[in-house]
């Protein structure tokens, strides 16, 4: 099964797919199987955006691996793992160290953080601003300035650099991890040395201008109110250390025992890592392949306010619809987050609420998910199921 956050309330949007099988996405998408596609619709062209795919329009898929001394693939070594599988190598659109040839003038980055679990807060060289224009599932209504701009995993955004002046000129896009993801758990273990510190990600090399270039709209697009909610929602996050997957050193030992029965059927004998246990929990529920956790109407919009329990950061994805965050901890959202969504960060202790319209059946046979897609997670409880039916 793919995953994906198609809806027809898409009209521009950088989506992905991946495959979905219940306790073993992780090691799937770590293996390589995941892609980006665009839906588009003509309104780049009506705004003047940069357009020429691969030359001032680009993806930029950003993913972690680990690899071992004979470049091979390593998944899950550790046991801790579990909290979110994390690589000490870097890839853009599967490429290491990367050098992207652009023209002076607008340059496109279509970002998506096709990581397992590791956070990016996309920054640029010399502190450079450099202006999102969307979000996961659509245009903003306007472009934001921004200097650095923090992806979960899954997430994905838009963003405008302007190398008008740089012919000749070189520059980074890298992640300022430091100045944000170690604060994003209590416990020290869950952030490594890139968690810690600034490493780039993709070297733009500016080149002479090419006519005709893209500029900065003013406005993007005019997003429309959803309709009055009609039921409210809600869900609680619950995370791994408090239990420690049945309690202490018999939750360790637990843990190990699954290590060291993971089958090692991936690329190159790599381990498909721990899957299927209940560490993870939402509502207090792990996942269950044979229940079904709430239905809900075809047509119908709700509120779902989400609360994060747990210790560290995670982040809540769901299926067959697109959504928008309506407050943070009572707050409005920041005007970087007001377009259309699909997932979401909720940092620890956070409440965040969100409003959807379901415009897409599924059936019992064919349910939709909500999970983290901090892949682990998902993969050990972190999910439920749910279906939408006409009424």
């Amino acid at each position: 099964m793919l995953a994906n956050a198609h809806t027809p309330i898409l009209t521009i949007a950088p989506l992905w797919y991946h495959p979905h099988p219940n306790g073993r996405t992780g090691p799937h998408v770590y293996a390589g199987l995941a892609g980006l596609y665009l839906v588009q619709d003509g309104s780049a062209e009506r705004l003047g955006l940069p357009r020429y795919y691969g030359i001032d329009d680009v993806p930029v898929i950003v993913q972690d691996r680990l690899l071992d001394a004979h470049d091979r693939l390593v998944y899950m070594p550790q046991v801790m793992d579990v909290m979110g599988m994390k690589g000490n190598r870097f890839l853009v659109n599967g490429r290491e160290s990367p050098v992207l040839e652009a023209p002076a003038g607008w340059l496109r980055l279509r970002l998506l953080n096709g990581s397992n679990a590791r956070l990016y807060n996309f920054a640029l060289s010399g502190d450079r601003t450099f202006y999102q224009i969307a979000t996961d599932a659509g245009f903003l209504e306007a472009p934001v300035a921004l200097q650095r701009l923090l992806l979960a995993p899954a997430e994905r955004a838009e963003i405008l650099v302007d190398l008008r002046h740089l012919d000749g000129k070189r520059l980074w896009l890298r992640s300022d991890s430091a100045a944000v993801v170690p604060s994003l758990s209590t416990m020290p273990m869950d952030s490594d040395a890139y968690d810690r510190s600034v490493f780039d990600l993709l070297e733009i090399r500016v080149g002479p201008a090419r006519a005709p270039g893209g500029r900065l709209p003013e406005h993007l697009a005019t997003l429309a109110n959803l309709p009055e909610i009609q039921r409210e929602r809600h869900f609680s996050l619950q995370g791994m250390m408090g239990g420690m997957g049945g309690g202490g050193m018999a939750g360790m030992a637990a843990l190990r025992k699954a290590a060291a029965k993971a089958p090692r059927n991936g690329p190159g004998g790599m381990s498909m890592g721990i899957g299927n246990l209940p560490l993870f929990t939402i509502n207090h529920l792990a996942m269950d392949m044979r229940r079904i956790d709430f239905s809900t109407t075809l047509g119908s919009t709700e509120l779902w306010e989400v609360v994060n329990r747990a210790h560290m950061a995670h982040t809540f994805h769901v299926h067959g619809v697109s959504f928008r965050i309506q407050s943070r901890d009572g707050r409005e959202p920041p005007p970087w987050e007001r377009g259309w969504k699909d997932v979401v960060l909720i940092r620890r202790g956070e409440s965040v609420r969100l409003a959807m319209t379901f415009t897409q059946p599924a059936s019992k046979a064919f349910p939709f998910m909500y999970h983290c897609h901090m892949l682990e997670h998902e993969d050990n409880g972190m999910m439920g199921q749910f279906t939408v039916v006409r009424s």
